[in-house]
């Protein structure tokens, strides 16, 4: 632990009730025994934590000192970034705030941060460094003994190398850390973890991994012009799905140039990227790699039901009204944002932070999560992009009574963000300075109570998280002797990591 200034870092809401996953894409592009049957992940959202109602009116406390002496100690956050998103929510506005501004969540972070600081006299600081440098940078301090950094967001993409080099305290023994509270994503822990060691965990304290949460956003002026039905009712009702999609994105496909093919100038049912295959198939259910009795990882993929599911996601992807943003080189993800505020399309593909990139637009939009394989789900599932955010991990050189301050910390801080950073979230930014409407906003529930991760799409075992995103892009319709053909490669890599990780 350094001793300087910056303040601290922002955090968000964790529905301990709901699983999380990840979504897809390429390099730094943004957008690439046991078998859990479909809908099983945390079929009751609030199964595990109270409604965000029932906490306002009992304020939970976190089970440590209210206050303490630190001596101005710094704990000292490391974060990634990417340049070419250094101008989006992408880049952890969560974590510090230099002062107040009037902005919602800078101002809720920045209040939190104060806070925390004057209860226990310690200051929040906060370093971005690009992607690719966090590992070697990690590495090095650890090899060391460098005790410079307290907690490291590296992307999820790049991680999970580095979650198996040993670099990372097992969170499940940090202490004062309760993961019995709403403020630590109880699905996540129980997704991530395997054999009581779980080296990153989502919190209260981040909204970048809300952000990061998969979703579909329609166009209103396109849904009033093609005499849609009311898609809210729809997704109430349970009948928004694959089949819903599909028929609506082909009634509205035009040929808008009349040049008789449908381009990029056209308007297109559905406009989405290679994620899109990976995102459906979370929003269906399912999970590529669960755990077995003995809490290890199993990969889980192949049944009838799963191959089922994938090959109707390959299928819609390859029809004339589906619009991959991946396959067109000119098209970044400006463009393809402009793409759909422009008029350009009926359903647009998306992370939740894009609701806060199109707040300046004039773009009439609504909101809907992604939707079910069919009406019989139980529920709305959505995933969480490892392309776009990060974890919360501690490195190993923070020990003895330094990892019990952090603890204390990260615990107060998590406590705090529960009550004020994600209502904030929720309430003032999503819902009512960007969303267009309130029934968007009732939308943004269901997204967010019911997110999903997925062991594979963050330690992408064998490889197998690309390879199953590219079954959409590539028309990989023959799923089952693929999988038949990569399930001992997997398998082998589980046993690795597994291996790994218990030596460390």
């Amino acid at each position: 632990m350094k001793k300087t200034l910056v303040k601290l870092c922002a955090w968000i809401l964790v529905l301990a009730m709901l699983p999380l996953t990840a979504c897809s894409e390429k390099g730094t592009n943004t957008d690439a025994d046991a078998v859990q049957e479909p809908g099983t992940v945390d079929a009751d959202p609030s199964a595990d934590g109270e409604t965000p109602e029932t906490e306002a009116e009992e304020r939970l406390k976190p089970n440590i000192p209210a206050t303490g002496d630190y001596g101005g100690d710094e704990i000292y956050f490391l974060v990634w970034e990417l340049p070419d998103w250094s101008s989006t929510v992408r880049q952890y506005r969560d974590i510090y705030a230099e002062g107040l501004t009037g902005e919602a969540i800078n101002d809720a972070v920045y209040n939190r941060n104060s806070l925390i600081e004057s209860n226990y006299n310690v200051k929040i600081a906060q370093e971005r460094m690009h992607i690719s440098d966090i590992d070697p940078a990690i590495s090095k301090a650890v090899t060391s003994g460098d005790t410079t950094y307290d907690v490291v967001y590296p992307r999820l993409y790049e991680a999970a190398g580095m979650y198996q080099k040993h670099y990372f305290q097992n969170l499940m023994e940090v202490p004062h850390l309760d993961f019995d509270m709403p403020w630590w994503d109880s699905n996540c822990v129980n997704s991530l973890s395997t054999n009581g060691i779980l080296p990153a965990v989502a919190t209260s304290i981040n909204v970048n991994d809300k952000d990061a949460t998969a979703a579909v956003a329609f166009s209103k002026p396109g849904a009033e012009d093609n005499g849609l039905e009311d898609l809210y009712t729809a997704v109430r009702e349970g009948r928004w799905t694959f089949d819903l999609v599909a028929s609506l994105s082909e009634q509205c496909n035009r040929d808008l140039n009349g040049d008789g093919t449908v381009t990029y100038d056209d308007y297109y049912g559905f406009l989405g990227k290679n994620d899109v295959m990976t995102s459906f198939w979370h929003g269906g259910g399912g999970l590529l790699c669960t755990k077995d009795e003995q809490d290890q990882f199993t990969f889980s993929f192949g049944t009838e039901y799963d191959i089922d599911v994938a090959v109707k996601i390959v299928n819609m992807m390859q029809q004339p009204w589906f619009f991959n943003q991946h396959k067109h080189s000119e098209i970044d993800d400006t463009k393809f944002t402009e793409l759909f505020e422009t008029g350009h399309g009926l359903f647009f593909w998306m992370r939740l932070d894009e609701v806060t990139n199109m707040r300046n637009g004039d773009t009439d939009f609504g909101i809907l999560p992604i939707p079910k394989y069919n009406e019989t789900q139980d529920k709305y599932y959505s995933f969480v992009s490892q392309h776009t955010t990060g974890l919360l991990s501690i490195p190993l050189t923070i020990a003895g009574d330094a990892l019990d301050e952090l603890g204390i910390i990260l615990e107060a801080l998590a406590a705090e963000s529960q009550y004020t950073l994600i209502p904030e979230y929720i309430e003032s930014s999503l819902k009512t300075k960007y969303a267009r409407d309130e029934q968007s906003a009732d939308m943004l529930d269901i997204i967010i109570n019911n997110r999903v991760f997925d062991p594979m799409e963050i330690y992408n075992f064998g490889g197998f998280a690309g390879t199953f995103m590219n079954y959409g892009p590539n028309n990989t319709t023959d799923i089952a002797s693929n999988v038949q053909k990569q399930s001992k490669v997997v398998s082998k890599s589980i046993d690795k990591f597994l291996k790994a990780l218990l030596e460390g």
